[in-house]
This record gives C-alpha cells, structure tokens and sequence, in this order.
C-alpha cells in the first residue's frame, strides 16, 4: 500500500516514488504525492486523473517493466488506455503515447469516465484547497476557463470575485489574499 501525500512539488501535478519511505522495521513502502497548489486552481477530474496516472506507474512498478527513470513506456501507456485515460505527449489527441514528460485526457465512455461520475456527485467533492493559490496558476486557470466551474470554491477560498483585465488580477473591495494575511 502506498504513502499517499501532499508535495508542492514546482510545475508536477503529482509524482509516483518506489520504495520512498521505510518504517522502524525496515519496511519500504512507496509513494504517490499530489500538489495541493493545483487543487484550487484545477477541475476535480484532472486532479483525479493525476492520482489515477501516479497509480498506473504504481501498477507498473509491482506487476511490469518500468522503463528509466521518467520514461513512460508503451506497457504503462497501454495500461492507461485499459483504465480510460489516454497518454499524450500534449494532453491532447494526436499527442505520442509514450515519452519522458506525459500528460493525458479521460477517453469518452472509458472505465475513468465512469467511475469518476460515479465518484463526483453532490455528497462528494475535493473539499481542501490552497486558499492562495499561486498568481501564475489562478492565472492559468483563468485564462483556460477552469474558474468558471469552481465558482462556489473560489468563494470559500475568499476569492469570490475575481477578474482579469490587461493581464492583471483583480478582486472586488475586500481584503486581498496576500502572503501577510496568511494564516
């Protein structure tokens, strides 16, 4: 079973580690860390389609044959696409399956698909976030549109409010999150 943690990990969703940690047995055990950075900032399905992708390597590891460190080879590929995701260099159709940095999108009437509607109904929900998210990734978000379906967390978070004119975020009248009023 592996650790599952939170790692504000620079530019990386999430990360899957062999054998990371060990207890005072001598017990190993591995890892799958997330960026909470992104929770805020990012749809719940790209947040799960993360932890389902540092799971495939997870998989991989145990039960096949990783390539080199970072590679992602056509086994781990192949058993993304057996699970409902498809690997792309892009993040897109058309991008190669395989390579050093991948990314990848939920395959319509795919088995991800399924069980993450079943998953994501009103009694569930990814319900921690970063309450200050980074101004490159608020503003990536803003420019891809994602904002608009978490309108409702932005709220909670006190980022109700928020646009974007000429490149520059601004907040209606209020208290500004900013690293002085952390908590």
């Amino acid at each position: 079973m592996p650790l599952l943690h939170l790692q504000r990990e620079k530019q990386t969703y999430g990360y899957f580690s062999p054998e990371r940690f060990v207890n005072s047995q001598g017990t190993r055990t591995d890892e799958i860390a997330m960026n909470p950075a992104y929770f805020a900032v990012c749809p719940p399905e790209e947040i799960m389609q993360t932890l389902c992708h540092e799971m495939c390597h997870l998989w991989q590891h145990h039960f096949g044959k990783p390539g080199r460190r970072g590679y992602h080879n056509k086994e781990w590929a192949d058993f993304m696409e057996a699970i409902g995701l498809m690997p792309s260099s892009t993040g897109a159709p058309g991008g190669a399956r395989t390579g050093d940095k991948m990314a990848d999108y939920a395959i319509e009437g795919g088995r991800f698909l399924e069980a993450y509607e079943s998953l994501m109904t009103d009694d569930y929900r990814i319900s921690w976030m970063d309450r200050f998210p980074s101004r490159e990734k608020l503003m990536a978000a803003i420019a891809n549109g994602t904002t608009d379906e978490m309108a409702g967390d932005l709220s909670i978070m006190g980022l109700a409010g928020i646009s974007v004119e000429d490149g520059e975020i601004t907040f209606e009248p209020g208290e500004r999150p900013n690293k002085s009023n952390r908590e």
